[in-house]
């Protein structure tokens, strides 16, 4: 694998799992097998390696996806990008939050990015938020604490059992 390819697939794994102040040149360099000097080389800062490494998210559910199968989509979609070292924009929006100068704003666009397509009051509000929390959850689980490890879990069994307990909670919604 080409160099900066490699030190751009750390960086956008380190800093996907703990946020950019947690993460520094010299973690990236020593789990890319090179030196914080290439790093800098490669990036010129800390700031610019953040820019370069920051992926577009992994494609958002169609608009007309239906809501039966959504649980078991979006936690096998959630193992997927784990499995395949992408970016999961469910941990990354933790990380972002508080690296956010305006706090406010920052949530209110969480939840209209992540939780656009869910009631935004009253008990769909509540619903869609507790969908938000076990989703969060799974993903710091499996990302940052490295749980159900794919090594010795049943990936499609996480996906089934996570999947219904996520498609409890989309039953319940209000459908607008």
């Amino acid at each position: 694998m080409e160099t900066r390819t490699e030190v751009l697939r750390v960086a956008r794994r380190l800093f996907g799992e703990r946020g950019y102040a947690a993460v520094t040149i010299r973690e990236v360099a020593a789990q890319a097998g090179v030196s914080p000097a290439l790093v800098m080389k490669i990036a010129g800062s800390k700031e610019r390696l953040w820019a370069l490494a920051t992926p577009a998210e992994p494609a958002p559910l169609l608009t007309g996806t239906p809501l039966e199968g959504m649980g078991e989509l979006l936690v096998r979609r959630l193992l997927q990008r784990r499995d395949d070292d992408e970016a999961e924009p469910w941990l990354r929006a933790m990380y972002l939050l508080h690296d956010a100068p305006d706090l406010d704003a920052a949530r209110q666009e969480f939840r209209e990015r992540f939780l656009g397509r869910f009631p935004d009051e009253g008990e769909g509000r509540r619903i869609a938020d507790e969908i938000a929390c076990l989703l969060l959850g799974l993903a710091a689980g499996v990302r940052s604490f490295r749980l159900l490890d794919p090594s010795t879990s049943d990936a499609e069994a996480v996906v089934v059992e996570y999947g219904a307990l996520v498609q409890q909670l989309i039953d319940r919604l209000p459908r607008r």
